[in-house]
């Protein structure tokens, strides 16, 4: 295999190419000028870095002028066939002016290689030809994996049949026997002539003629390196007679076989076959300075394109015409941040201007309110009008929040409240009254409480019950309009909360809203390490929602939910809670669970979110939004596509949403992979769960639109993967820091494209990646 014969690689300067029959793939490069193709059904007109693939028995002519330069590539079908199986089911589909969007850098990758082959060849080098043989079959592997479509099926021939490719096969491994279209076609229970239209049908070679080119492939290699006589190289090869090979090789290229032994001796000029020196007008071109600096101009363009691994692949047809719109899903963002104190930090008010801006956060979520070291102590002091007051530090921390217009979500526990309750709801009516008259009423009625005590809890319900009570009825009687409810811990698999819960059901009447936890982790044995384990997180936010307001309804406590705390499956370890990229999975829940819940938390940041749990390990707890040094998480950015979603949902699926919007449509493709994350340290696992699809948008509004697209991925946007690049064992210092949260942005690409009602492109998607397309348009 892989002898020169095998394929053939030119420059020219085409004239005319006169048509042949073309057993193998040909590709067609154009570097100058222009070049027409015809096919049976159509032309192309090819102009500069335009490339064009032939398929196996397809007819062609092809018309250029005196500057025309092509680098022409023909890989025989027995070559082709002898290392991918399925060459002769099916077809490339590689036209470079009409490649659909997303094929863009394979055909430069494509450009590369035949510019590689051609640059070795030139050179002449020892390693010439291992280094054309290596290009050659990158060529072959980016045909197979990107531009492969399935031949339409003809009159008695099945493209999934494999005949063909068995016989092929056994004709390249049987060549030198005396084999025959007789014993093939008994071999096959099939007629002779039957066998003979089927195999010239489907290879575009008569089963001799197909034979005979293998036969003459292989004797190419005796007569350049061996001293047999023309006798014993016939014979060797399965000819019948030294006649019989000498017809067939004059035929076939154009010299006898003791010609070509003399010329290959002689360092001579390599084979041509005979009809393209007969009917072809083409003159090779010398590949001078000007011509050598542009193949490697080629080369140069594909350094930042790199060959994409095999991955599945899908197609996927979405069309606004297969659901009624509907609203996009909302519901108020709130941002957790510990105790209000926080608020007066830098990096804090920095981080809640981006979540206000960019993600719509409407809520601050703040806890240990009256315990906590917020408000300040009362001192004892000999001046009639003190000059210290207790809510110094909660007054300038409320007043940023309503400068920002972001309300306050306060986590009111029981068991602070049971410490001195008398006490404490003396401390929370000052406070309260304090803030009615600084803040005004307007401000301090759009506040929530919630009420919170754990979910495995010895205090009785009754207990839990009088104190709720009591505390709704302070906080109502300063506004009727302050929302209060309570925490509720739910069991999913039990499908209800734990008897100490349950006073709730019983004072349904006074509870304005229900908070909740649904965190994945939560249904995992991490000491298992089977994948089964894993899956059965699948949709587990979701689901736990949907089971806690079926048993809501039950008991007749039908309020708006609160998702205060939630997460996706990260593992059991802060290292692979980093490393297992989840953007797409938290937009999915994101995206799911936004139509059955009123309110969704989040944390702010890392280093709040460990202060606040002091030696606890926090790791399952919540999904933060920032990085210690005002770097965004994956949680950020899923948000933010979320809300930048406008318009109307006009199709969705479990990986896809289309939006149409005053001027244009939005499409969100999600790779969403469920796995044990505790393998997400292994890179070479992370591969298999990459994604290629072909994307068909039917029902859209032809015209030219501006299409911009963010990619978000592992390389693509999300910080520790910057943070372990610029990493070194002598540590981050500011600078690297803040480059560390600059760089990490999803990639933005901007092109022009024509759409029509029927438009398609192709995606590659990396794990848990979000790709988001917004078509504007254009005036």
């Amino acid at each position: 295999m892989g002898r020169k014969d095998d394929y053939s690689i030119q420059l020219e300067n085409v004239t005319y190419l006169a048509p042949e029959d073309y057993a193998g793939t040909t590709i067609l490069f154009v570097i100058q000028g222009e070049l027409v193709v015809s096919l049976s059904e159509h032309d192309l007109s090819l102009g500069e870095d335009d490339l064009v693939v032939l398929n196996h028995n397809e007819a062609y002519t092809a018309r250029g002028a005196k500057d025309t330069i092509v680098i022409r590539l023909h890989i025989t079908s027995p070559f082709f066939t002898s290392y991918y199986a399925d060459y002769f089911q099916l077809a490339f589909d590689c036209v470079s002016s009409r490649i659909d969007p997303g094929r863009e850098k394979m055909m430069t990758l494509l450009r590369k290689y035949l510019a590689e082959m051609m640059i070795a060849q030139s050179h002449k080098a020892e390693s010439s030809k291992l280094e054309m043989q290596s290009a050659l079959f990158q060529i072959m592997l980016l045909l197979t994996r990107f531009f492969k479509k399935e031949l339409p099926a003809q009159d008695g021939v099945s493209v999934h049949d494999t005949r063909i490719t068995r016989i092929t096969q056994q004709l390249e491994q049987q060549f030198d026997e005396p084999i025959t279209l007789q014993d093939i076609a008994e071999q096959e229970f099939l007629s002779t002539s039957y066998l003979s239209r089927y195999f010239k049908k489907v290879t575009g070679l008569g089963f001799l003629q197909y034979l005979t080119q293998i036969r003459l492939k292989h004797s190419l290699e005796d007569l350049r390196t061996s001293s047999a006589n023309i006798s014993q190289i016939a014979q060797k090869n399965g000819f019948s007679s030294p006649k019989n090979f000498t017809t067939s090789f004059k035929a076939h290229y154009g010299k006898t076989p003791a010609t070509y032994r003399q010329e290959a001796l002689a360092g001579g000029v390599a084979v041509a076959e005979k009809s393209e020196v007969l009917t072809t007008q083409t003159k090779r071109v010398a590949q001078s300075p000007s011509i050598l600096a542009r193949l490697v101009s080629y080369r140069q363009a594909a350094e930042q394109v790199h060959f994409v691994d095999e991955a599945p692949f899908e197609k996927k047809t979405i069309s606004i015409a297969s659901s009624k719109p509907t609203a996009i899903p909302d519901a108020m963002h709130i941002l957790t941040i510990g105790e209000l104190r926080e608020v007066l930090k830098e990096n804090v008010q920095t981080q809640l201007v981006m979540a206000k801006d960019e993600l719509s956060v409407r809520y601050v979520g703040i806890r240990h309110l009256i315990q906590g070291s917020t408000l300040l102590p009362d001192k004892e002091t000999d001046e009639k009008l003190p000059t210290s007051s207790p809510y110094a530090n909660a007054d300038l921390a409320i007043g940023y929040l309503k400068k920002l217009d972001l309300g306050l979500f306060i986590r009111m526990e029981y068991q602070e409240i049971a410490v001195d309750e008398e006490a404490f709801f003396e401390k929370l009516e000052h406070f309260l009254r304090h803030m009615m008259h600084v803040f005004g009423r307007q401000f301090v009625s759009r506040w929530y409480f919630m009420y919170f005590e754990k979910h495995l809890t010895v205090i009785p319900k009754k207990e839990l019950q009088r104190v709720y009570v009591r505390l709704r009825a302070v906080l109502k009687r300063f506004d009727v309009r302050i929302q209060v409810g309570s925490y509720l811990p739910f069991s999913e698999r039990r499908e209800a909360p734990l008897s100490n819960h349950e006073w709730m059901a019983e004072t349904a009447n006074q509870i304005d809203f229900i908070a909740f936890n649904a965190n994945q982790n939560e249904a995992v044995d991490f000491s298992k390490s089977a994948h089964e384990e894993f899956m059965v997180t699948r949709d587990y936010v979701l689901s736990k929602t949907r089971k806690l307001k079926q048993y809501l309804r039950s008991h007749h406590l039908d309020k708006p939910l609160i998702l205060i705390n939630w997460n996706t499956l990260t593992g059991n370890t802060r290292y692979t809670n980093g490393t297992f990229f989840r953007g797409a999975l938290i937009f999915q829940t994101v995206l799911a669970v936004s139509s059955e819940v009123a309110g969704l938390g989040f944390w702010i940041n890392t280093e709040l979110h460990e202060d606040e749990w002091k030696e606890r390990n926090i790791r399952l707890d919540g999904l933060e939004l920032f990085h210690f040094f005002n770097g965004k998480r994956p949680a950020f950015y899923a948000l933010k596509f979320k809300e930048r979603l406008c318009g109307e949902l006009v199709a969705c699926g479990n990986d896809f949403v289309l939006t149409e919007f005053e001027d244009g449509y939005q499409l969100v493709l999600l790779n969403c992979t469920h796995f044990n994350p505790l393998y997400s340290v292994e890179d070479s696992l992370l591969q298999d769960y990459r994604k290629e699809s072909h994307i068909r948008l039917k029902g859209l509004l032809p015209g030219h639109y501006q299409l911009r697209m963010f990619q978000f991925d592992r390389d693509n946007g999300a910080l520790y993967s910057m943070y372990w690049e610029l990493n070194s064992r002598h540590g981050l210092d500011q600078e690297v820091l803040d480059y560390a949260a600059q760089a990490s942005v999803p990639k933005l690409s901007v092109s022009d494209e024509v759409m029509t009602d029927d438009w398609s492109f192709y995606a590659y998607l990396d794990v848990n990646a979000i790709h988001f397309y917004e078509f504007r348009r254009t005036i």
